[in-house]
């Protein structure tokens, strides 16, 4: 496994564990708001885990296209993507924990 693409599945594994779990305590400390509208629509038709997961996917999608249209190769556009996607669900776990915190 090429080492980028190491990094990338690592930090998508920390962002996504710390944003659901950050996600569960701020439900459980009063009304959340999901900041994205799409993220919204899709939890609120597939339920919190499916939905997040749904939107983490689509994420994913969206953060590959530059990198499949700059022609780079499979290791790097799979790094991009699982990196960019593990970036923002850490950046989201952060935000829920600034509203957990009652700022």
């Amino acid at each position: 496994m090429d080492r980028r693409l190491g990094i990338g599945l690592a930090l998508f594994v920390l962002g996504v564990t710390a944003d659901v779990a950050t996600t569960y305590v701020a439900i459980a400390h009063g009304p959340f708001v999901e900041g994205s509208p799409i993220g919204g629509r899709l939890i609120d038709r597939y339920g919190l885990v499916r939905g997040m997961i749904a939107t983490k996917l689509a994420g994913m999608v969206l953060i590959a296209i530059p990198a499949v249209v700059a022609d780079r190769d499979r290791d790097v556009v799979l790094a991009v993507m699982f990196g960019g996607v593990g970036v923002l669900s850490c950046l989201a776990a952060g935000y829920n924990l600034v509203r957990i915190a009652g700022a």
